[in-house]
């Protein structure tokens, strides 16, 4: 009893258009976001592996999956069973080749097992797929399967009807708080589409697009977005102003004694009061202007995630067209030319022109009497193509962690509670907008239960996610602490600790670091995924080795090949073996 998927015919669905998956010829001509990666990585699964999803549409022995991350997958029943619309289901490669994909529900393989039969029939419970499910999933994390223990379990994974029984069991074991939040969370995790850097971009640009469309969001993304603590924005545009202001009043003054004789006292004194206007401006512009874009730090090197940048050079942001045409539609706004030309030669950040149109905004909306053409400007910028990436690149750079803070346990707990606050104010501004019921408003809402189940996790696991503005590309990182479980009561045991990378360039590569607390001796081994990064590694080790050991650390290090991918959802979830989490930190991710 099976279910066939042929990847010929399967229908991947991304938002309201459907792509067919024709071929592996064609696989290039797919998107490659992160909607159907769960799908498209099903064809390459091994036998044995396992992924769940939800029935959400059959017609006759036809039926729709939705998986983990939100992407579907159609498939064709080989044979009838009993299924229902709703329902949560896990299933088994068992058989990979010739672009067919065979998959098995879990509990189809345990119909003739009777050790299974006989515990649901001893609880009077019924054979069906989910308590067939429930109890493998007992089976395998070692727990008792007696008549009370598979009662209590029963309803308990009767409450969460929505989840699959595997998780709601691993979630008891583990000892993780249940609720249809971390159900929910706890399945993406499983399935690998946790990362939070796969969504910073997609999620920056729908509130860019939104902010083009609505005047009070856009409003509300700068106050949210906005630098925090003082600028001194204000003081260089009312000083740029009024250095204007003074220009503009002494060209006026010497056109209208323009008819005077030259050599004349007034002719004279006019001409010493224009001097003395533009040089006073110079002056002005000298002191209030003197190192645009290094008032505050420098924002991090040019940052990229796929085609997307986040950057802290303007320059690097927009061309040199896109400069001019921010800088036209600012001046349209009200700020004067001696703070435009910055933004045209790129001398301000993106962080500081963006807090400059909202000093702007701020400062020249309270004039009832210019509130039209001010109205229109506005419109004209926010809806400009190049002001949309200069927002997008600001709300990308605030919702991934620099690396050089990933060493600072503080600064790694204030940017999740950046990212709590961020997103709960983010949220409240598209319902206010009546963008309630919208996948920017749910994604953004899932960022926030991520967090929110991270800190769940961090209760019995020592892990932390690491979305990493890393230098020309935005990375994912996954970090937990692990130690030896017989040795876990020993005074100066073992700890390990385990870094998870996905990169760009250097590809997924996963760094172990063990320390004996007794000698001091550090070893650390690297895995990589490309074969071709082996001795890129291995000729920096050496200095790797030498940092440590100035440290007081004896050290050993070495690199490897391993093509074997294994995420670290499923290492971290694993119960046996001779391993077990340990609470070494804990990062209190809540706002």
């Amino acid at each position: 009893m099976g279910i066939r998927v042929s990847h010929e015919n399967q229908i991947l669905q991304n938002g309201g258009r459907n792509i067919g998956g024709a071929s592996q010829t064609e696989e290039s001509r797919l998107p490659s976001g992160e909607a159907v990666r769960l799908a498209r990585n099903i064809r390459y699964m091994n036998v044995g592996d396992t992924f769940t999803g939800k029935i959400t549409d059959i017609n006759g022995q036809a039926l729709e999956l939705l998986l983990a991350d939100k992407s579907t997958l159609s498939a064709k029943l080989s044979q009838r069973m009993n299924l229902s619309l709703g329902q949560t289901m896990s299933f088994e490669i068992t058989g990979n080749g010739g672009g067919k994909v065979s998959l098995t529900p879990l509990y189809a393989n345990l119909a003739g097992d009777s050790q299974v039969s006989k515990a649901l029939g001893a609880a009077q419970l019924p054979v069906d797929s989910r308590n067939a499910e429930m109890v493998q999933a007992m089976m395998k994390e070692g727990m008792s399967i007696d008549v009370n223990s598979l009662l209590d379990m029963a309803r308990t994974v009767a409450a969460y009807p929505q989840a699959a029984p595997s998780s709601i069991v691993q979630m008891q074991k583990l000892q993780i708080p249940l609720s249809a939040e971390n159900a929910e969370q706890f399945e993406i995790y499983r399935s690998n589409s946790h990362q939070i850097a796969s969504e910073v971009s997609s999620l920056a640009e729908g509130y860019a697009k939104a902010a083009g469309e609505d005047l009070s969001l856009n409003n509300a993304l700068l106050e949210i977005f906005s630098p925090e603590g003082e600028t001194g924005s204000l003081e260089i545009l009312q000083n740029a102003v009024a250095e204007e202001k003074a220009l503009t009043e002494a060209g006026e003054n010497g056109e209208e004694k323009a008819g005077t004789v030259p050599g004349t006292d007034e002719g004279a004194d006019n001409a010493d009061a224009s001097k003395s206007a533009v040089s006073q401006g110079e002056a002005l512009q000298e002191e209030v202007l003197p190192e645009a874009g290094t008032a505050k730090e420098p924002g991090p090197a040019s940052i990229l995630y796929g085609k997307n940048t986040v950057t802290g050079d303007l320059e690097r942001l927009l061309t040199e067209g896109e400069r001019n045409a921010l800088a036209d539609k600012m001046e349209e706004l009200g700020v004067p030319k001696s703070i435009t030309t910055n933004v045209r030669e790129a001398k301000m950040t993106p962080s500081e022109t963006l807090d400059m149109i909202k000093t702007a905004i701020d400062h020249f909306g309270k004039d009832p009497e210019n509130r039209e053409a001010f109205t229109s400007a506005l419109k004209d910028l926010s809806g400009s193509a190049e002001y949309g990436k200069l927002l997008k690149n600001e709300i990308a750079g605030r919702l991934l962690l620099s690396p050089e803070d990933v060493a600072d346990r503080e600064k790694v707990k204030e940017y999740y509670e950046r990212v709590v606050r961020d997103t709960a104010k983010l949220s409240e501004a598209l319902s206010e907008s009546g963008r309630a019921d919208t996948t920017l408003f749910r994604d953004t809402v899932n960022i926030r239960q991520n967090v929110d189940f991270m800190n769940q996790l961090n209760q019995v696991f020592t892990y932390v996610q690491l979305p990493l503005k890393m230098n020309d590309e935005a990375s994912h990182g996954d970090l937990y602490v692990y130690t030896n479980k017989k040795k876990l009561a020993e005074k100066g045991g073992n700890v390990s600790a385990l870094l998870h990378l996905d990169m760009e360039h250097l590809g997924t590569m996963d760094v172990h670091v063990s320390m004996n607390g007794d000698n001091g001796n550090v070893k650390t081994h690297f895995i990589m995924q490309k074969a071709e990064m082996l001795d890129f590694i291995a000729e920096h080790l050496p200095e790797l080795n030498e940092r440590i050991e100035k440290r007081g650390y004896r050290i050993t290090s070495d690199v490897a090949l391993n093509r074997e991918e294994k995420n670290v959802p499923q290492i971290m979830f694993r119960t046996v073996g001779d391993e077990r989490l340990v609470q070494k930190l804990s990062f209190d991710v809540k706002a």
